[in-house]
């Protein structure tokens, strides 16, 4: 018979900091959480509770808000992204906004801490040059490259997520509808199209892949487990390294908007991206369509049709144009 789990509150003001993550823990399971979201949550608050173990602090109720500021102004003095130190801000909060709800510390110190300012820095895209380069780089003789090789395909297809990529299921590929069902943040499914081009990268992968045994993802490692996408992350950076290619960071999440960009140049609207990437909201579809729209003028400086024509009948030479 199965073990049904158990937890026994502790009394106010008494909440060691592991009553407290494991009831959170417990929490984000009950709510159903993706297995994406349980795992930052849980990669935070260990990273927290390692500074705090280094300042002394064992109960939930002495974490201050100068000691959460102390945290974050750490971060920042070791050169950790922005994004990354608005994220922890975000679990965090949530954490201790859980802990005085369940009234396990008086209040919620974060209430008293200001949400770091986050960057904006627009991720550069791949040219089309570099996405060649890079495909034509990979062994495919060998397993792994091909697996990697298929991946890149199928994102700079879809725009899926590295986490919904390596989640995919044979059985969510329609190959006849020229469809895929996606598991996205939220357990919120979606339908996402494929081209002709990812389905014949994903037919031949198949082929060679072949049956594994009680195992129903699409994309494995050479032993038949899941795909890391840690290891996808790590082969695409060393790939570019060796390539030399610079001024663009090569990652999965690179991909996901080299695909959004593309998509848009292409003739591609808003509205249809937003459901295809899976975004709760257009905001991050405006960045990818002013980001299309500025290639285009470049392009088009590029390629004026007057300014290549050479001289101009009629034209006033003596006029300058500043």
């Amino acid at each position: 018979m199965a073990k049904t789990a158990t937890y026994t509150a502790p009394k106010y003001g008494e909440c060691s900091l592991g009553h407290a993550y494991e009831a959170f823990r417990l929490r984000c399971q009950a709510q159903n959480l993706s297995s994406g979201t349980c795992g930052w949550y849980e990669l935070t608050i260990a990273l927290w509770h390692r500074f705090l173990e280094a300042q002394g602090i064992t109960k939930a109720k002495d974490v201050t808000p100068n000691l959460i500021r102390a945290y974050l102004e750490d971060m920042r003095k070791r050169d950790l992204a922005s994004g990354y130190r608005n994220r922890t801000y975000g679990a965090l909060s949530c954490f201790f906004g859980f802990l005085a709800r369940e009234g396990l510390i008086p209040s919620n110190p974060f209430l008293l801490v200001e949400k770091p300012r986050m960057e904006k820095k627009l991720i550069r895209p791949l040219s089309m040059d570099q996405i060649r380069q890079l495909l034509g780089a990979y062994n495919q003789k060998l397993f792994p490259s091909h697996t990697a090789w298929t991946v890149m395909v199928l994102i700079l297809d879809t725009g899926l997520r590295i986490s919904e990529v390596s989640g995919l299921r044979t059985d969510e590929i329609d190959f006849q509808g020229g469809v895929l069902r996606v598991m996205g943040k939220g357990n919120k499914e979606r339908q996402v199209p494929f081209g002709a081009t990812s389905k014949q990268a994903l037919w031949n992968y198949m082929a060679r892949r072949g049956e594994v045994p009680d195992q129903g993802l699409m994309f494995v490692n050479r032993f038949g487990g899941k795909l890391c996408r840690l290891w996808i992350q790590k082969n695409m950076r060393l790939l570019s390294r060796r390539l030399g290619i610079k001024g663009v960071r090569v990652s999965p999440h690179t991909l996901r908007h080299t695909f959004a960009i593309n998509y848009i140049k292409n003739g591609g609207d808003a509205f249809s991206l937003q459901r295809i990437l899976g975004h709760s909201s257009l905001d991050m579809v405006k960045i990818y369509v002013s980001l299309a729209d500025q290639d285009v003028a470049t392009m088009y400086r590029k390629f004026s049709p007057m300014d290549r024509l050479g001289e101009v009948p009629g034209a006033r030479r003596r006029v300058l144009v500043r």
